[in-house]
């Protein structure tokens, strides 16, 4: 019998698990399915220089290691805020699937059988004898 075999844990249990995991996972695809335009960067505002001047917007992101800016209307740069959101809360969701399928792929297939410590030591730590 292999050791990851002799688990303690009873099989329902892992059963159990990956079903719990297999849901969030379901919820979480689903998070990240509703949201309508999704863009990477930030927006800016910068105030008026002077007195009675207009705000400016701009958006910024990178772009082969360089930074670009565009200029916006207010009216885009609202709708740009919320797609940043919105790609900001698709990161973590799809960060939060790649953790669920982790432990479910770890949880639900045999894994392989591991060295001692002190065995994989006495192998490299083999003593030459002095006439070689």
């Amino acid at each position: 019998m292999k050791p990851q075999d002799k688990s303690s844990t009873p099989a329902h249990f892992f059963a159990s698990v990956l079903r719990q995991l297999r849901s969030a996972y379901r919820q979480l695809e689903q998070a990240v399915g509703r949201q309508p335009w999704l863009l990477q960067g930030s927006v800016n505002v910068v105030a008026p220089k002077r007195p009675g001047g207009n705000a400016t917007y701009t958006w910024t992101r990178k772009v082969r290691a360089k930074t670009v800016t565009v200029a916006l209307s207010e009216l885009q740069a609202e709708a740009f805020r919320e797609a940043i959101t919105a790609n900001r809360d698709v990161e973590k969701a799809l960060t939060q699937l790649r953790e669920v399928s982790q432990a479910a792929l770890l949880e639900s297939l045999p894994g392989v059988s591991r060295r001692r410590a002190d065995s994989a030591r006495k192998q490299r730590t083999k003593t030459v004898p002095k006439g070689a």
